[in-house]
């Protein structure tokens, strides 16, 4: 039976079903006890776990996609990149609970159900590392309970064909002077990626057929415990452990229409890569009496990721003999640490001081066997890489009331980065970079639900461990200008620049908001991707070109709708613009920067609670040289959703992503009028139908 997923969504948007109003639950941003947007002086939103839940939605970038101000960036079928101000590539710091989130994190090894909240900061603080050009996304992972619960929940989704379970539990408890909770999630999914590729140039057009079978299993779990010991102090241990293993199984068939064909026109490829992430972080507090409070952390992160990968030809529909194997081994690890002291100081002051730090190291390992046409070997390799990365900040901020309607706070943030990497049997690459950072933050108030914001600050963007580390990435089959090998580059330095932000809030009624913000920065040492010819091949490296501006403005709104008391309204629009001042315009912005994003939402809480959403963002062109550039085709993404409850503790989602089946389109082009080469890729990922049941048990005591 064939499934229709935008028939189902549309007929359980229709349907109305009499239950109780108390089953239903309540839709909010930000918690009831403190609005941190409100109150904050640095401009600020909070993502509830009833909305990141609402959807049904398997992982955390499909829950994210729909947040105000924020895109997710496409994976190309592996991780995915969260962006604030259409901006990503590291420009936008993600945090694991208030530490940021170590190489190897993925957004798709967490489910919604293990988050308490997000926290997104356009601003910039003293008392977070300040590589946040973009702003600052905080995962707060699951709290412990405030009673015996535990909760199931059972899901099953259906995209071409396809059918994908998963399973998710808590179980938490509490007592007079300890708290726990274990949220774990397991899903298995099998997905077809089938995609299309058109190549031209003079004198040659190729039109290739594509398709990736990807399966993955994933297992993962965030348990944590609070103690309040009895002089008062308070500790807590959060853990995270992420086990997967994912599989793509690919082949393509190329048909050579104008010219001559690759060296491999019909092929395949399989890739195999079991993975591990482990992260376990302590926490301690201390008062000390009139206000003060010591709150220190420490932790430690361990991940390794395997990977086999085959690639050869196909003959009369069997695939052949091997001709490329590659073996690779990543581990990385390392541990955080650092101390906060707040005290109030009188005046209507809070000072807040500290320091923290990280180290980081990962080794690499590729072995590559490649043979011809024949069976026979002719090129073994082995590259092995280390790299390390030091991280130390102190910092102090003051909180200053100044008035009921004036707010202030100022900061400077001291932090140095040193690197390390080196290839076996090659000198070591060393840099250290000393990064001072102050920030201003201002708020006023000038009527009641009125806010006004403004703040200045220095900020950076640290070089990655993989775009660090010289490992090069090769493709199997037609290198050219516009599909290059890739590796990087182990003299990059930091991205450092200066950030103005103004915003304006305007509070409607209990929920509701209007707002409107901009913002413009000024890079040093902007990355930009470089493209160059090693012998025949051709290979691109990110290195730092100079100077770049970004500026951006963005209008909010939530807002009930007329006439209809238990619906709700919410939509966001963003226009941004970049440019880089060495590369010759037009189309000369930052990598990938959505230059218009948009997005709508509608929620109506009845006896069946139901809602759409739609996001948007358009497709643009990045020139990285005058004769290369890049485009994507932008998105447009409905997703629909409805939620029925049966009492107070079971509840039905049934969800439709991609109800327009929109393809996914990029393309890259090198050379000049009359000499264009040309490469078009589009994927089709189809719409999916999620339906989960989620159950609550309350414990006895």
């Amino acid at each position: 039976m064939q499934i229709r997923p935008y028939a189902c969504a549309c007929a359980l948007a229709l349907s109305s079903t009499a239950l109780a109003d108390d089953v239903l639950p309540k839709i909010e941003i930000a918690g009831a006890r403190y609005d941190q947007r409100r109150e904050e002086t640095a401009a600020s939103l909070v993502v509830g776990r009833e909305e990141l839940m609402r959807h049904g939605d398997r992982s955390l970038g499909d829950a994210l996609k729909r947040v105000p101000g924020i895109t997710i960036g496409d994976g190309g079928g592996r991780t995915s990149d969260i962006r604030l101000r259409g901006l990503g590539n590291g420009y936008t710091q993600v945090l694991l609970n208030g530490v940021a989130a170590p190489a190897g994190f993925s957004l798709e090894s967490l489910a919604p159900e293990l988050i308490e909240r997000v926290e997104i900061a356009r601003g910039a603080s003293a008392a977070t590392s300040m590589q946040a050009i973009a702003g600052s996304v905080n995962i707060v992972l699951r709290k412990s309970a405030t009673r015996l619960r535990a909760t199931v929940k059972a899901g099953v989704d259906t995209q071409h064909g396809r059918r994908s379970p998963s399973l998710g539990g808590e179980l938490s408890g509490k007592d007079d002077a300890f708290s726990y909770s274990v949220p774990v999630s397991l899903s298995y999914s099998r997905v077809p990626a089938p995609s299309r590729e058109e190549e031209t140039a003079p004198g040659l057009r190729r039109e290739t057929r594509l398709n990736e079978d990807n399966t993955t299993r994933l297992v993962s779990l965030s348990p944590r415990a609070n103690w309040k010991l009895a002089n008062g102090d308070t500790l807590g241990l959060q853990a995270f452990l992420s086990n997967s293993r994912r599989a793509t199984d690919a082949w393509a068939k190329e048909t050579t229409l104008v010219g001559t064909p690759t060296l491999h026109p019909q092929r395949a490829a399989v890739f195999d890569m079991p993975a591990t992430w482990l992260r376990a972080d302590l926490e301690w507090t201390r008062s000390l009496g009139e206000g003060a409070r010591i709150d220190a952390r420490s932790g430690i992160h361990r991940s390794r990721r395997k990977s086999d990968f085959e690639f050869g030809d196909m003959i009369d529909g069997r695939r052949a003999p091997a001709l490329n194997l590659v073996t690779s081994d990543l581990r990385e690890g390392g541990y955080h640490a650092g101390v906060t002291w707040t005290r109030p100081m009188g005046g209507g002051h809070t000072l807040t001081a500290g320091w923290d730090g990280a180290h980081t190291t990962r080794s690499q390992t590729r072995v590559a066997s490649e043979r011809d046409s024949f069976d026979q070997a002719s090129l073994l390799t082995d590259h092995r890489y280390h790299g390390i990365i030091d991280r130390l900040g102190v910092f102090a901020q003051d909180g200053w009331e100044i008035t009921p309607a004036w707010s202030l706070s100022a900061g400077l943030r001291w932090e140095t980065l040193r690197t390390s990497v080196a290839e076996a049997g090659v000198a070591a690459v060393r840099q250290r970079n000393v990064i001072p950072a102050p920030v201003l933050q201002a708020l006023y108030k000038p009527a009641a639900g009125h806010q006004l914001r403004a703040g200045l600050a220095r900020t950076y963007k640290a070089p990655t461990m993989g775009s660090l580390i010289p490992r090069r990435y090769t493709v199997d089959n037609n290198n050219s200008a516009t599909n290059p090998h890739s590796q990087g580059n182990p003299a990059l330095r930091p991205e450092k620049a200066w950030g103005v932000d103004v915003g304006y809030d305007r509070q409607v009624g209990k929920d509701g908001l209007l707002a409107a913000s901009a913002y413009v920065r000024r890079i040093d040492d902007v990355t930009v991707t470089r493209l160059f010819q090693d012998g025949a091949d051709w290979i691109s490296t990110p290195a730092n070109q100079g100077g770049a501006s970004a500026r951006g403005i963005a209008l909010e709104a939530k807002l009930p709708l007329p006439g209809f008391a238990r619906a709700a309204f919410n939509g966001n629009v963003a226009r941004n613009w970049s440019r880089i001042d060495k590369v010759q315009g037009p189309d000369n912005r930052l990598a990938e920067q959505a230059p218009l994003t948009a997005s709508l939402g509608i929620d109506v809480r009845a006896a069946l609670t139901v809602g759409a959403s739609f996001t948007y963002a358009r497709g643009a062109v990045t020139r990285y040289s005058p004769v290369w550039s890049e485009s994507n085709g932008g998105t447009r993404l409905l997703d629909m959703y409805a939620l029925w409850g049966a009492g107070k503790q079971t509840r039905l989602r049934v969800g439709v992503t991609n109800v327009l089946r929109r393809s996914k389109v990029s393309q890259s082009d090198h050379g000049s009028a009359g000499a264009m080469r040309s490469t078009r890729r589009e994927l089709t990922p189809g719409a999916a139908l999620r339906i989960t049941f989620e159950h609550d048990i309350e414990r006895p005591k």
